[in-house]
């Protein structure tokens, strides 16, 4: 009967989530930033939106390039949460596609980007960029 118990125990607390997996909305990515510096074709801002719905993560993120005479927006992109806490987003174009990570450090938003020509006739590019929260 002891071990039936034991068992029933161990089995309740296997199903209850654990402290450690819990999430809290809106995430510390969330929110406006802004990259002043940003030259052409450099990430000038992003916004980014996040709920939390039944213990799920959504997010959702919207990128901004600096050009002439205003910067160009890449639309709002479901993006996603890895296992390091990291924020991932592929925002594709017509020739091009920006793939972009974000992590937040207080009022800091560190965005690696990684920038690929859709026809693949050049190499990828990577940059690292801090942006500031407005």
């Amino acid at each position: 009967m002891r071990l039936i118990l034991l068992a029933a125990g161990l089995l309740l607390l296997g199903a209850l989530p654990s402290q450690a997996q819990r999430v809290y909305c809106p995430l510390p990515e969330d929110g406006i930033w802004i990259n002043p510096d940003a030259a052409p074709k450099e990430i000038s801002r992003v916004e980014v939106e996040s709920r939390c719905v039944d213990d799920q993560v959504h997010v959702r993120v919207r990128a901004f390039t600096a050009c002439i005479p205003r910067d160009c927006k890449w639309g709002w992109t479901k993006a996603e949460r890895r296992s390091d806490g990291a924020i991932q987003v592929l925002l594709i174009g017509f020739l091009s596609s920006k793939q972009i990570t974000l992590r937040a450090f207080g009022d800091l938003l560190d965005t690696h980007v990684i920038n690929i020509v859709n026809d693949l006739s050049e190499p990828r590019k990577e940059k690292t960029y801090n942006l500031q929260r407005k």
